[in-house]
């Protein structure tokens, strides 16, 4: 549960940091870069907490995907950009893919039609 929790957070510091260039860059560049980067290197530190006990495949694809549906929703939400019928099918094919991922690596139920 940790694991989850930190690749949760890890995701959470990686959008936060992502649009925080969108926020703050323009005006303060400097302040962009420092809150971007601080945010980046807590999410890859809590991202290698959650490979201990997440295969590397599922927790970087859950990041990855999580973090990607995040940040256009969040531009869309608090920065009026604007999303595609196409674009969002996308985001639910990334979403799709993370589960699908996450799904393949759960161990076999006992008395599952497979070996005994």
């Amino acid at each position: 549960m940790r694991a989850w929790i930190a690749l949760f957070s890890a995701i959470a510091c990686e959008v936060t940091g992502t649009l925080a260039l969108k926020l703050f860059g323009l005006q303060t560049p400097w302040l962009a870069v420092a809150v971007t980067g601080s945010l980046i290197v807590l999410s890859y530190l809590l991202l290698s907490l959650a490979f201990r006990r997440i295969p590397v495949a599922v927790a970087f694809a859950v990041w990855e995907a999580v973090g990607l549906a995040a940040v256009t929703l969040l531009g869309v939400w608090l920065l009026g950009d604007h999303l595609t019928k196409l674009q969002l099918l996308a985001l639910g094919g990334l979403l799709l893919g993370a589960w699908l991922l996450h799904g393949g690596t759960q161990p076999p139920k006992a008395g599952a039609g497979g070996e005994a």
